[in-house]
């Protein structure tokens, strides 16, 4: 086995490793983008509010993503929630809950006056006394110095003061992890949908660069693992041989970990990228739910994977020829060879995967056959892009093909602007009738109008093609109070 297939193959195995270790931190990523919808959604459920009033729910969504993202960093099991996101709209003393795991290991209560008087006034109540109090980032220290002016002066209150100045935190944290704090200008900006909508998304790109990094980092580990366990095995064997020297050997295995753990990062790195930029297009085109279904049977075949590595073999083929170490054939041949025996990996590694269910060790039983099916088939040349004789059929068949395809591609690229235009006029109606009915919902209740909550409710059941067998709350009150009417449950 030569040093170029060894390489691929060491790389495809730190891959597969690092992508199966890494899986929970995307599923963290995955927790903070569902924050940051939610921060969309709390902008425009409350858009009809004051934004004096609406900031308050915007203030602890914006603080718990904040804390989100400061764990994901740290690689911390912290997980911050709202009671509201948790369903617990009627818990009256904790606004923000942090666990680990399914256990509850801090409580905070969030008030955001929009001055430090009404703040430390509202946090002050006795019936928040056994959690840790939240305010703006910005009136903290103001609060303080309104709390000690207080209990100085001796005023019934004084006891309630001095418990919430001690329990007066600057941002929701706990153990190491914090969100850093929020300003009341900040909640009161994100009322605004549009500004709520920009927020999220830096957010998420934030939360992205993040998993990249941190997978990087792991899988950097991995690569420099398994390539100077590889490279030492090697030398030992020359070693054994008299084809090198000690000092040779250990010079060499320090090079080959480093060079993977470079090779790994990049790749894990950019396999994650991957992932998420395919949700994203993929969110844009059918919708959220098709995208995350897509997606999830996108990453379980370990196509993200098998791109990443083409597209590192590639970049390294790229640079060798920029600094001048192969000519235009040779850069070709490489390239060429990259993409058959990837598509070659990936096919076959999902095969493996299939018939051997075991993580990892079925996609690179699979992923060792496909490389080097594919490498025959390139060096054979039934299979090529370069211009021997004996490949000389396949490139004019190829170049009718080409020729087709290029006829075909302005009508497949019309078919499928008609089909997006389509969909997107298809979900967009959707969600105007849902949103529209949810928005009467939510204000029936608050105008507590049992008609207007009902006719909302049979809105939604329209949109889904079913009907509400009473249209009144006097239809309901007249059934209910009816002796001849019976009903099952």
């Amino acid at each position: 086995m030569d040093k170029k297939s060894i390489d691929h193959l060491e790389l495809r195995a730190a891959s597969l490793v690092a992508d199966k270790q890494t899986q929970h931190i995307t599923e963290k990523t995955l927790e903070l983008f569902n924050d940051a919808e939610l921060l969309r959604k709390i902008a425009d459920s409350r858009s009809r509010m004051s934004a004096e009033q609406a900031q308050g729910w915007l203030f602890e969504q914006i603080e718990v993503t904040k804390f989100n993202l400061d764990s994901l960093r740290k690689g911390s099991s912290l997980q911050a929630a709202t009671t509201d996101s948790l369903g617990m709209t009627n818990h009256e003393v904790a606004d923000v809950i942090i666990r680990k795991g399914k256990q509850s290991i801090k409580e905070f209560q969030l008030k955001s006056g929009n001055n430090a008087a009404s703040t430390a006034f509202m946090l002050s109540d006795e019936k928040y006394a056994e959690v840790g109090l939240v305010g703006p980032s910005d009136q903290h220290g103001d609060v303080q110095r309104l709390y000690k002016a207080r209990i100085s002066t001796g005023t019934l209150k004084a006891k309630d003061y001095e418990s919430a100045q001690q329990r007066l935190h600057k941002g929701v944290e706990a153990e190491n992890v914090s969100s850093g704090g929020t300003e009341y200008s900040e909640a009161l900006k994100a009322t605004d949908p549009e500004h709520a909508d920009k927020l999220a998304s830096k957010f998420k790109r934030q939360g992205v660069a993040t998993e990249m990094h941190r997978s990087g980092c792991e899988a950097g580990k991995i690569g420099a693992a398994i390539s100077g366990g590889v490279s030492s095995i090697s030398g030992l064997i020359r070693l054994a041989k008299g084809e090198a020297e000690t000092g040779e050997i250990v010079a060499q295995v320090a090079v080959d970990a480093a060079k993977g753990y470079a090779t790994s990062y990049v790749t894990t790195a950019m396999s994650k990228g991957i992932t998420h930029a395919t949700q994203a297009g993929l969110a844009k085109v059918a919708g959220d739910e098709f995208a995350k279904v897509a997606t999830n049977a996108f990453t379980k075949s370990n196509a993200h994977t098998a791109l990443a590595a083409g597209i590192v073999q590639s970049g390294k083929s790229l640079v060798r020829y920029l600094r001048g170490e192969i000519d235009d054939d040779e850069l070709l041949s490489e390239v060429s060879h990259t993409a058959i025996t990837g598509a070659s990996t990936f096919y076959y590694g999902a095969l493996g995967q299939a018939v051997i269910p075991i993580p990892v060790v079925g996609a690179f039983v699979g992923s060792t056959v496909g490389y080097f099916v594919g490498n025959m088939l390139h060096q054979s040349g039934l299979i090529s892009l370069g211009e021997a004789a004996v490949v000389q059929a396949a490139r004019e068949r190829r170049e009718r093909v080409e020729a087709l395809c290029m006829t075909a591609i302005p009508l497949m690229r019309a078919h499928r602007l008609e089909l997006e235009a389509l969909m997107e006029n298809h979900f967009s109606e959707r969600r105007k009738i849902l949103t529209s009915a949810f928005d009467e919902l939510e204000m029936s209740m608050f105008d507590w109008e049992a008609d207007k909550f009902t006719a909302s409710l049979e809105r939604v059941n329209n949109a889904f093609g079913t009907a509400l067998p009473f249209k009144t709350f006097a239809e309901f009150d007249q059934f209910m109070k009816d002796d001849d009417q019976t009903f099952v449950l």
